[in-house]
């Protein structure tokens, strides 16, 4: 999920968004600091990849309609929660 926000100029920052379980952090066998360093390398190979399909140079409209897209799956699903 990405989190969009407009900054000044009418630009968008856009933010990846995304949940980390707790218990890795506090796992006994691996420090806070080391699973810190292995969440940092994960958001560094997203970034890379998202550089490579030339996803950081996404134009206004198609942000727009990834968000939209988006907003519209969670309504369908609040509406409809599984079963």
């Amino acid at each position: 999920m990405l989190k969009v926000a407009v900054v000044e100029g009418g630009q968008f920052l856009v933010t990846p968004q995304l949940t980390i379980n707790r218990a890795i952090l506090t796992a006994p066998g691996k420090s806070r600091k080391q699973a810190l360093q292995d969440l940092a390398q994960v958001v560094a190979e997203i970034r890379q990849e998202t550089r490579e399909k030339g996803l950081d140079k996404m134009p206004a409209r198609e942000i727009r309609q990834a968000v939209d897209a988006a907003r519209r799956d969670l309504k369908k699903k609040s509406k409809h929660p599984a079963e």
